[in-house]
């Protein structure tokens, strides 16, 4: 996802970000725009000054398949020109509380003809501007305290805020519709579990300190159960020590880096985020990591999809050994291993790191597969490039990975066995955008990968997936020749395996 801080919520300023991420050949798939949009705070109807044809440019992102994504809260201003309709219908809490973007009182969700007033003014966004895939729900809901009302709790007042925002998307757009909100910020929860996918961890500096405390909230909300969620590539703060870009290009990529290892990468803020504004090199490097970010998607897809149908984990689960400690290493899905890097290059710098426990006892470097380390040591990591931090993918892993050299359209996959062979079957779910679940099974002896038809979860739409296998081993990728499209008992016989 990509956006621009509230300063330049403006179609001129968003249409040449879309036009530049392209212009750079960076991959995006959602826009979010932010808040000071709409005519008020939660008019739900874009300023037409700043957006003159705003229809046009939406429909303009959503023909090249981006989603779009637009900010709200649970507050209506007392200058806003639909506060005086809901004050005098006893919509609102009566309570004007100040907040971050001036003086309003917060919605009652538990009037039902306040949220059905609520509801009306979406369905006419949607009418006239196209679909909107996600609200960015930010955080109000804790000013309920201040309302003094022992019969409405923050919890309460949060769980029907939240719920009630992605249920309206999802009755009005459809099944692919989700709220972007937080699951752990400031060591508290927001959301409630069930509807964060798209969870970010609120405002970090945009300082090393403020990288730590992000991946912090991500950790906490990986440990509390919450499936996927990212933070502000660079913080949302801007560093005043910094310079005028707000944020150092080495901070930045590091950061660039832990966005495109989580679920929701996500980038945007105060200050400079845009890569090129840099140098040619940041763009060179943040593209790769967001290239990577894509080919994870198959396979962030899939176990993320297990857990939150078994409601039983997290895409991103802390690393809790005791040799770990204070290294805010953590495993992506249960293959992969990162340990972020906190701290500017310098010439030769290594840094001492811990591998935990694997099922195969081995951990493959991604960046060069030809090195293997057994787990439950601790080895030196060279950390002197910012075109790398450490990942390590478990030996005898099969993962799914979109090929994006092949297709941009993401219907490419690559089945990719890491390392030499080590066990004689090997066996991985694949969950497809199209509502599909497929079983990879790999069979040494028979020297044959065959995918079987799971069954068909509901889905707006059908698309037609192309797949081969790979192995990744001794720095070499070794792949199948065909691409074969998916289908039930569908199988690719294998001439080299190592």
């Amino acid at each position: 996802m990509i956006w621009l801080s509230n300063s330049h919520s403006n179609q001129i300023d968003i249409q040449n970000m879309f036009n530049d991420y392209i212009n750079h050949n960076i991959q995006f798939g959602i826009v979010n725009i932010d808040s000071t949009w709409a005519t008020n705070f939660n008019t739900f109807i874009f300023d037409p000054i700043k957006f003159p044809t705003i229809r046009n440019m939406l429909d303009q992102f959503r023909e090249k398949n981006i989603h779009i994504v637009l900010w709200m809260t649970s507050m209506i201003n007392i200058d806003s020109p639909n506060y005086q309709y809901a004050q005098d219908h006893g919509y609102l809490f009566n309570k004007t509380i100040k907040w971050w973007h001036g003086h309003g009182r917060l919605l009652n969700y538990f009037n039902v003809q306040a949220v059905n007033w609520w509801h009306e003014q979406i369905e006419r966004l949607i009418d006239a501007v196209g679909p909107i895939h996600a609200f960015k729900a930010d955080g109000t809901d804790p000013y309920i305290i201040e309302v003094l009302d022992p019969r409405v709790t923050w919890e309460r007042y949060r769980t029907a805020y939240y719920n009630d925002t992605f249920q309206v998307l999802r009755r009005l757009v459809g099944s692919d519709a989700l709220i972007m909100s937080r699951p752990v910020d400031d060591d508290l929860e927001f959301s409630p579990h069930e509807i964060v996918f798209m969870g970010w961890v609120g405002d970090e500096d945009g300082t090393y300190n403020g990288l730590k405390t992000a991946i912090r909230y991500m950790l906490e909300s990986g440990r509390r159960g919450y499936v996927g969620f990212g933070s502000d590539i660079g913080g949302y703060r801007s560093d005043p020590s910094a310079g005028t870009l707000g944020r150092t290009k080495e901070l930045f990529l590091r950061w660039t880096a832990i966005g495109a290892l989580s679920s929701f990468m996500e980038n945007g803020g105060g200050g400079e985020h845009l890569p090129w504004k840099f140098d040619n090199e940041t763009t060179d490097i943040y593209r790769s990591w967001v290239n990577l970010h894509y080919k994870l998607v198959p396979y962030l897809y899939s176990e993320g999809t297990k857990v939150a149908i078994g409601r039983n984990g997290t895409l991103m689960k802390p690393c809790d050994d005791i040799e770990a400690l204070f290294s805010y290493s953590y495993f992506l899905g249960p293959h992969i291993y990162v340990v972020p890097v906190l701290q500017d290059p310098t010439p030769n710098q290594t840094q001492r790191l811990w591998l935990p426990k694997s099922s195969t006892n081995y951990w493959i470097n991604y960046f060069n597969t030809s090195i293997i380390h057994k787990s439950h040591i601790f080895i030196k990591e060279d950390t002197s490039s910012l075109y790398r931090i450490p990942i390590y993918i478990e030996q005898n892993s099969l993962i799914p990975m979109y090929d994006i050299k092949k297709s941009y359209t993401l219907n490419a996959f690559k089945f990719v066995l890491w390392g030499k062979i080590i066990s004689d079957k090997q066996q991985t779910t694949l969950f497809t955008r199209d509502g599909q679940q497929w079983l990879l099974e790999f069979n040494r002896f028979q020297r044959k990968l065959t995918v079987h038809f799971i069954q068909q979860y509901n889905s707006n739409k059908k698309h037609k997936w192309i797949w081969k296998f790979c192995q990744y081993v001794n720095q070499q990728e070794i792949c199948s020749h065909k691409w074969l499209a998916l289908y039930d008992n569908a199988s690719v016989q294998l001439e080299f395996l190592i």
